[in-house]
């Protein structure tokens, strides 16, 4: 049986060829609901693929893991302390007023203020750590392996245990305020 793939083929064979009464055509109607399906689906498949698509292209825009880049050639929503730099006397500033940090967050022990004299240690710490890593990776490595204890020592209320490893972290800060006087 032959069938005709449109309407306009349709009215030129019937000019050159009557249509036979007893033929009955039988044609798929553009809205039947199996064209709607494969519509449906096609388009469902077209925007999953744009987006797969998409989030490809978008992973490979992200870091590559070259080192450092500076934020006038790749711009970031977020940075970590470790890519602040800050002048040496900022440092300086910091590793003296750091060890007060600590002592009044191990003194808060118990209180209320505990908490919040527990996050000024590291939020005290962030504005100058990037610096102390890029001048002296082993003091400051030194530094980031007291700096979880002691938070922890302050957080169990272990009074003595932080004493002592913030005097290892003073005999630290020395260390490096010797060696890089600002």
């Amino acid at each position: 049986m032959f069938t005709l793939p449109n309407m306009q083929d349709e009215v030129r064979l019937n000019v050159l060829h009557p249509p036979n009464p007893e033929r009955v055509q039988v044609r798929q109607n553009p809205s039947s609901p199996a064209r709607s399906l494969w519509s449906t689906q096609v388009f469902r498949g077209c925007i999953a693929g744009f987006v797969l698509a998409s989030l490809v292209a978008l992973s490979a825009c992200g870091d590559d893991g070259g080192g450092s880049a500076s934020s006038a050639t790749a711009p970031h929503d977020s940075f970590t302390p470790e890519d602040i730099k800050v002048a040496p006397a900022v440092v300086t500033a910091g590793l003296t007023r750091l060890p007060a940090t600590i002592a009044s967050a191990i003194a808060a022990i118990g209180t209320p203020d505990a908490e919040v004299k527990l996050d000024a240690i590291e939020q005290e710490w962030a504005t100058f750590e990037g610096t102390v890593r890029e001048t002296d990776p082993d003091i400051y490595l030194a530094i980031e392996d007291q700096l979880a204890p002691v938070q922890d020592q302050i957080k169990a209320g272990d009074t003595d245990a932080a004493t002592a490893t913030l005097t290892t972290m003073t005999d630290l800060f020395d260390q490096y305020l010797t060696q890089y006087p600002g």
